[in-house]
């Protein structure tokens, strides 16, 4: 379902327009006033989202106004109603002339019949008035009678009591007789009843002020509360408005933006984003794209239904999600079976390829089938699209991103870069070009026996700068380009340069080694073999003294190709070390089969928190004493702290290389290297000893 079919169908028992103004209109109500009038009907359904998330603010927005402006006016129009209901009071109150007549009501209703009480009277007057008592007929006029009976108590008493007179007038209206229409009728029943035959004494007229000022306090008191109450309920349906459109905008916004099976984004969202890293000013920022294809899910879904595939697309995204934690990174679902990683912050291709790397092995593991007990292959494959925020096109990066992924579903690495030029006859289809490479300087490191200080040997290092990629040795180059030739091209010239620099050093046969890291898997045999065979030709250095560093990738089993390119190496006379053993493949059968001379160990292995420093010496002793019985010699690397050097000393460890026994250095420095022991390593080692 694409973000525009149907995105919004209505929530069953979430909040509507229709039911807001439904509740507004009930508070009204319960407080006696008129409804808010319905307004137009919505906004239609398929409009689009951005339209839907507007019509509904504007019609939430003029519900809270309207509810707002109905209680100014009611307000407003209830307090008027009070001061024209105590004005009343006062007019009524004017002292009046002897020979007047008793008040005529404005609503005075018939007497009744002979005998009628006063209470039934002022029920009469009251009812005339339009007041409605909660209370039986009965009741009512029994206590009417009794206020009125209570007034001329106090008109009687001596001074005359008014503050009772202002308590039954707040009385009154508490009982029910609150309406202002009511205050002339019984104000013309009361002075009757205190008058003294046509006359109304001065105490009668003092009480029944102080009647009159109780009635109208207590009215203006009782629409005072309306009116807070009012403004009250309207608060509250002012926030209960405005916390539904929120909800209601971001189910929105989600619907359109996010994919409902996985809660990932949705391309719709990938194009905004896209958009919006085209508006940076930085010309150097980059922008990559890592689009991912699941193969396989459409036989999923095919062999087990909807649902299986609905769960495999849940259980990719959230092994996805653990590579895109990091804030700059947008994954998304950008279609049926593919994904999407945006980085709006790249570092360029080699941190794309490696994101790539990380993508293919989270998705290597198949995915489980619920209720079937089977699993699914993913079959993923990743197109790496890297480009300069400036200019960016959104079209033309998720396209490139598509040929991009075709290559990589042609290749055998998992994962592919976006070439813009063409392929050629001697251009792989699938390589990145690498084009602009810059040699940088060779640099050599000591590598010290360990016990006399000297210098056994020094371990090379060769880096070559890509003005997009960066720093990269030489198995980088192979994984990022997928060009054997490129490869061995570069292997070549630097095994040459180093053959060549060592018997500048030192020509005899007791000179230092030189330790090289060759990506022997990517060259494979019989050109690796041919490369180490024409540098010590050309150089005239023994092979004794060149030692290849093998990684784990180097020596794992493959069959009988493995152990050829290893038996071809080890038959021209050069020594071969297998690199980080303990870390990788360590079997120790299969050791006892290669042609190895030596082993090297990462300092890494000693910095675990949970173990001491005796933990740590006893740990080197038995892998000293493993590789010994092995007939092979054990290296320590990465020594650059006093702490982990102090470690080696009497573990029967053959040597050490790392800060501590010297930095990295040019060429030229290398024979001042040579000219004596390491000074910190025979410290260190009489320190131990003592």
């Amino acid at each position: 379902m694409t973000p525009h079919d149907d995105p919004f169908p209505p929530d069953e028992g979430g909040l509507t327009h229709a039911m807001m103004i439904a509740a507004l209109n009930q508070i009204l109500a319960e407080c006696g006033y008129d409804p808010v009038p319905e307004e137009d009907e919505p906004a239609p359904a398929d409009a689009p989202a951005d339209r839907l998330i507007e019509d509904a603010r504007h019609r939430a927005d003029g519900i809270v106004a309207a509810a707002l402006e109905t209680a100014v006016q009611y307000t407003d129009a209830a307090l008027d109603q009070a001061a024209r209901t105590v004005l009343s009071a006062r007019r009524t109150l004017a002292p009046l002339p002897a020979a007047a007549g008793p008040l005529e009501p404005a609503r005075q209703p018939v007497p009744g019949a002979r005998g009628q009480s006063l209470g039934d009277m002022w029920f009469a007057a009251a009812a005339a008035a339009g007041v409605y008592l909660p209370i039986a007929e009965d009741a009512a006029t029994r206590t009417l009678e009794a206020y009125a009976n209570c007034l001329r108590v106090a008109t009687q008493a001596s001074p005359p009591d008014l503050e009772a007179a202002y308590q039954v007038g707040v009385e009154v209206v508490a009982l029910g007789v609150s309406r202002p229409e009511a205050l002339p009728a019984s104000m013309t029943l009361l002075l009757d009843h205190l008058s003294d035959g046509d006359s109304v004494p001065r105490p009668a007229r003092q009480v029944a002020g102080a009647f009159a000022a109780g009635f109208a306090a207590a009215v203006q008191a009782r629409t005072l509360a309306q009116q807070e109450s009012l403004h009250r309920a309207t608060q509250r349906a002012a926030r209960e408005f405005q916390s539904a459109l929120q909800h209601s905008e971001a189910r929105y916004h989600r619907l359109a933006y996010y994919d409902p099976v996985t809660g990932l984004a949705n391309k719709a969202c990938l194009g905004q984003r896209l958009r919006q890293s085209a508006n940076g000013d930085d010309p150097a920022r980059h922008v990559g794209l890592c689009l991912i294809d699941l193969g396989g899910l459409v036989a999923v879904g095919e062999q087990f239904g909807a649902d299986a595939a609905d769960h495999v697309l849940t259980e990719v995204a959230r092994r996805l999600q653990r590579v895109a934690r990091h804030p700059d990174y947008l994954l998304a679902r950008h279609s049926a079976h593919t994904f999407a990683l945006l980085v709006q912050d790249s570092g360029g291709l080699a941190h794309l390829a490696e994101l790539a790397e990380r993508l293919t092995r989270e998705l290597a593991e198949p995915a489980s089938l619920p209720g079937t007990g089977l699993t699914a292959p993913l079959h993923a494959a990743v197109g790496v699209v890297d480009v300069p925020t400036a200019g960016l096109d959104v079209t033309r990066v998720l396209l490139d991103a598509e040929i991009a992924l075709r290559q990589a579903r042609a290749g055998t690495t998992g994962w592919a870069a976006y070439d813009p030029l063409p392929a050629g006859p001697g251009r792989s289809r699938t390589a990145t070009g690498v084009s602009g490479l810059v040699t940088g300087p060779p640099s050599y490191q000591p590598v010290v026996r360990l016990g006399t200080g000297l210098v056994a040997g020094l371990h090379a290092r060769m880096a070559w700068r890509h003005p997009h990629l960066g720093t990269l040795d030489l198995t980088r180059i192979g994984q990022l380009t997928g060009d054997r030739d490129t490869t061995t091209r570069l292997a070549g010239s630097f095994l040459r340069q180093a053959c060549r620099q060592a018997m500048t050093w030192d020509g005899g046969r007791k000179g230092p080694f030189i330790g090289l890291e060759l990506p022997v898997h990517q060259i494979g045999y019989p050109d690796i073999a041919d490369l180490v065979r024409e540098a010590l030709a050309d150089s005239g250095l023994p092979p004794r003294r060149l030692h290849l560093h093998l990684s784990g990738l180097d020596a794992v089993p493959a069959g009988e190709h493995s152990h050829t390119v290893l038996t071809a190496l080890a038959a021209l006379g050069v020594r071969l070390e297998l690199d980080d053993f303990g870390t990788g493949h360590s079997s120790l059968p299969y050791l006892r089969e290669l042609p190895l001379y030596g082993l090297r160990t990462p300092a890494g292995l000693l910095r675990s928190p949970a173990t001491g420093p005796d933990a740590d010496r006893d740990l080197l002793t038995g892998m000293a004493r493993v590789a010994h019985a092995l007939g092979l010699t054990l290296t320590v690397h990465g020594v650059d702290d006093e702490g982990v050097q102090a470690r080696l000393a009497g573990t029967g460890v053959d040597g050490a290389q790392g800060l501590r026994y010297g930095p990295p250095t040019t060429p030229h420095q290398v024979p001042a290297l040579l000219r004596g022991p390491a000074p910190l390593a025979a410290v260190v080692d009489r320190r131990v000893a003592s």
